[in-house]
């Protein structure tokens, strides 16, 4: 059996959680598990699903790369860090997105 260190097991989780949480938000529709988002917005929901579910996608993928990797490595100490920042650049990116959507651009 596989064993996995006490690092990579919380990541691993995250990963595995916000897949299962990406793919109902991209191919189910499901936009209640977004925090604010409501039928009252200008942007339309297959748009916000599209963003939404593709970043939460990203960011699953990046988790659970990470867990892989500190399963099989020591990796450096500022990797959790680096990710965070990259994730928290994401959802900055994926913000912007939706602010200035327009349906001209669409």
């Amino acid at each position: 059996m596989i064993e996995f260190s006490s690092g990579a097991l919380p990541w691993l989780a995250a990963g595995i959680l916000l897949l299962i949480l990406g793919v109902l938000i991209k191919f189910r529709g499901w936009l209640f598990l977004l925090a604010g988002y409501d039928e009252s917005s200008s942007v339309p929901d297959n748009v916000v699903q599209d963003i939404a579910g593709n970043t939460v996608l990203r960011v699953s993928i990046a988790a659970l790369v990470v867990g892989v990797l500190i399963s099989v490595m020591n990796p450096p100490s500022y990797l959790d860090v680096l990710v965070g920042i990259v994730i928290v650049l994401d959802m900055l990116r994926m913000i912007y997105r939706l602010n200035t959507w327009s349906p001209q651009a669409a």
